[in-house]
């Protein structure tokens, strides 16, 4: 068995996951594709398979459990992650949403060659983002512009709650894939809570590769 196909096996196993054949092939098929256009693109922050799996594909095959039923909007998600990895577990609609036309022209050659008919694509910046379909929740894993890359961590969630929920119904979840930022959440003061009219809860993401750990934040409209 190939290593990646191993790590791909080891990795569903420790996430109690379907590893039927059709689901790992799945995985593994967009793995090629996807390593196989940072080649030449750049679009991953490594080159590296087996960290890849470990640690992007893990970290967002953990939070299936904790997404409610229905459509996903993936927010800024480049390669498609976590959104692309989601949508081969799920049968409902994934909405790959990118401003940046090197994500878009990959994200559509994945949706051709593995023949994914549950994953719709746009390109747009948020700011500007025009979702006709309903969704259940959006995902935010690393988003950022320049307006975002200057923001403190509480800035940046009031930032992206506020677009968000001018451009799509304000009752819908947010969960943001992240790191230990996220326990800041935590210490947000009752005003700050008051004023973007939400309620934060983290999650620790338990992974077997990894000291250091990600983590999973929702916000919800309250």
């Amino acid at each position: 068995m190939p290593s990646s196909l191993s790590d791909l096996e080891s990795a569903l196993e420790s996430l109690g996951l379907d590893r039927e054949n059709s689901k790992k092939n799945l995985l593994h098929d967009y793995i090629e594709l996807l390593f196989k256009w940072h080649e030449k693109n750049n679009i991953l922050s490594t080159r590296d398979k087996k960290y890849f799996i470990q640690r992007d594909m893990f970290d967002s095959l953990s939070i299936l459990k904790h997404l409610p039923a229905g459509n996903l909007l993936d927010i800024g998600t480049g390669g498609g992650i976590p959104g692309m990895l989601l949508s081969f577990f799920i049968s409902n609609n994934t909405i790959l949403l990118d401003r940046r036309q090197n994500a878009i022209r990959f994200l559509e050659h994945a949706k051709l060659k593995l023949d994914l008919n549950n994953v719709k694509i746009i390109k747009s910046d948020i700011k500007e983002m025009n979702i006709n379909d309903q969704i259940s929740s959006v995902l935010i894993k690393n988003f950022s512009n320049k307006i975002v890359s200057k923001l403190n961590f509480d800035e940046k969630i009031e930032y992206l709650i506020n677009i968000i929920r001018s451009r799509l119904n304000k009752n819908i979840p947010i969960f943001m894939l992240t790191g230990s930022t996220a326990l800041e959440a935590d210490n947000f003061s009752y005003e700050t809570k008051k004023k973007l009219r939400s309620s934060f809860s983290t999650l620790k993401i338990e992974t077997p590769y990894f000291d250091t750990n990600r983590y999973l934040l929702e916000i919800k409209h309250v």
